[in-house]
Parts: C-alpha cells; structure tokens; sequence
C-alpha cells in the first residue's frame, strides 16, 4: 500500500472511530442513567451510564490517580504513538493489516481523549447478557479495539502466504 493511500486509510478509519465513540458518549452521558438501564432486545443488551478510572474490567481503579495518570495515560499514549508510527512505515503490513491497528488506534485514542478531557475516566454504557454469560461494561472504542485485533489475529492466522524466518 503506497504511504498517501496508507496515510488517508489510517487517518479515516481513526477519525470514523473516534467520531463514532466520542458521538455514542456524549449520547449515552445525556440519555442514560446509573439507577435505570435501558434493556433491548429481550434483555440482552443493557444501556447504563457508567464511569470507569481503571482499565478493562476496571482493573487498577483502585490506584492512586497518579499511577492511574501514568500508567493509562501516558503510558497508553506512549504505546498508541509507536503503533501509529509502525502502522505508517512498516512496509510487511498487508492493507488489512493497516486498517486492523488502525481500528485499534482509533478505540485507544478516542480512550485516552476521554482520559485527557474527562480528568482520567472513560465513560462506559453497554453491557451485553447471553443466558449465563454476561460482558463487563464497554463502548464503542472498545469495540472498535476488539474489532482491530480479531481482524489482525484472523487475517495473520489465514493469510495465505506466511514470511519466512528469514524475513521477520
């Protein structure tokens, strides 16, 4: 893929995913409430506002704010900046393999705004039930990050051509 085309690519997808994410916040921060979640679908999904200071599954909430600050922001931050670089100039990444880290750059940015803009928290909404199994709260960046790495993950596992040793 030709790096203009490349960049373009990366830039949409980014732009697309947090536009989507930070759109779906704002929604969800004016038309949900903690004490009554709105239920679809038979019950299956649950739309609650919800503010999470830790990371997925709220792990290190609990931290001080600074180990929070350092640890979710700028080390997040630091790690987002060299995905962003390696998706820009690696020359072995196939064209779904761009758009793949680019959905998990937009997810993890749009996070880290929140993180930056709503003094570190990230404002989760959905919840998702299937019988005995229930998910943790999430958001659309969430999604969009899973999204990237399955995408990643499946395109790497059944990609007809494998690198040799030699070109790793």
């Amino acid at each position: 893929m030709k790096t203009d085309r490349r960049l373009l690519v990366v830039a949409l997808v980014i732009f697309l995913c947090i536009g989507c994410d930070q759109t779906t916040k704002t929604i969800a921060g004016h038309a949900l409430s903690v004490d009554q979640p709105v239920r679809l679908l038979g019950d299956v999904v649950h739309l609650e506002y919800s503010e999470n200071y830790g990371a997925m599954l709220g792990l290190g909430a609990e931290l001080p704010a600074s180990t929070r600050f350092w640890l979710f922001t700028v080390f997040a931050g630091c790690a987002l900046l060299g995905i962003l670089a390696f998706t820009i100039v690696s020359g072995r990444l196939t064209p779904v393999n761009v758009v793949s880290l680019s959905f998990v750059l937009g997810g993890g940015l749009s996070n880290l705004i929140d993180r930056l803009l709503k003094g570190g928290v990230i404002i989760d909404f959905m919840e998702i039930t299937l019988g005995p199994v229930k998910t943790a709260i999430f958001n659309v960046a969430d999604l969009t990050i899973i999204l990237g790495l399955l995408m990643l993950v499946l395109s790497n596992l059944f990609s007809p051509s494998k690198p040799s040793a030699g070109n790793v």
